[in-house]
């Protein structure tokens, strides 16, 4: 099983990084996190291939790039010239992609062709691209990974007793119970506590079969890891809440 992972928040936050060859329009979706919403291009269906450049104002470090509610199956990404992958057999509408950390000023993603022949425009629901931040040592048991999907709801009672639900948005949160970890991990996490700045969670990451899971969170609360038994040696235990951010 893919081991947990935080990563930086998203680098692509605004349209004058991204130039596209058709509908520009719909550009900032490709970092909007409301889900429903993505990035289509239009006169590139099929296998007429159209590409996405993402330019940084400076040389940034990059690690991970995730593309959500794809239909991509043909696809390569350069960065400054050096290929990062290059994919003709794609199958899933989700992609997660980790590599040793580089350092770029510009992403080129080409976008040959789609998952059905018969046609479509390229479409892609969410662009997250970022630096890692820390890599779980291991993940928590079952009974020390507390995780939901809660609802945000308005609520109206009505004259005749009945209800009606305004459903706003759903979202993500998460307790972690850490156990008998290293000092070096302790201080890791410590680290990304005292950032105090959204980070992405990936609870499953994998390159294979990966469910798309990736989201923003805040690290709620306090830090309250202390040493897990009267002997240090031990290690350390300890508590990492998340709650996710604000999205439009």
């Amino acid at each position: 099983m893919a081991v947990m992972e935080f990563i930086g928040q998203n680098i692509v936050n605004t349209t004058t990084q991204i130039a596209v060859q058709s509908n520009t329009g719909t550009a900032a979706y490709l970092y909007n996190r409301n889900r429903t919403l993505g990035y289509t291009s239009s006169g590139y269906n099929t296998t007429t291939a159209t590409t996405i450049t993402i330019s940084f104002t400076a040389a940034t470090p990059v690690s991970h790039i995730l593309m959500l509610n794809h239909n991509i199956q043909n696809f390569s990404i350069f960065a400054s010239g050096v290929s990062i992958s290059v994919n003709t057999t794609n199958s899933a509408t989700s992609t997660y992609l980790s590599f040793a950390t580089l350092t770029t000023s510009q992403l080129i993603f080409t976008l040959t062709s789609i998952f059905t022949a018969g046609g479509g425009e390229k479409s892609i629901g969410e662009l997250i691209i970022g630096n890692r931040q820390l890599q779980f040592a291991n993940n928590p048991s079952i009974d020390n990974f507390e995780t939901m999907i809660f609802r945000k709801q308005v609520r109206h009672e009505m004259p005749d007793g009945g209800v009606t639900l305004y459903n706003i948005r759903d979202k993500y949160r998460a307790r972690i119970r850490q156990t008998f970890i290293t000092e070096a991990f302790h201080n890791n996490l410590l680290s990304v506590y005292n950032g105090a700045t959204p980070v992405y969670f990936l609870p499953y990451p994998t390159a294979t079969a990966w469910d798309g899971r990736a989201y923003e969170c805040v690290w709620s609360g306090d830090f309250n890891f202390k040493f897990s038994d009267n002997n240090r040696g031990v290690g350390y235990s300890g508590d990492i809440v998340l709650e996710e951010t604000y999205s439009v």
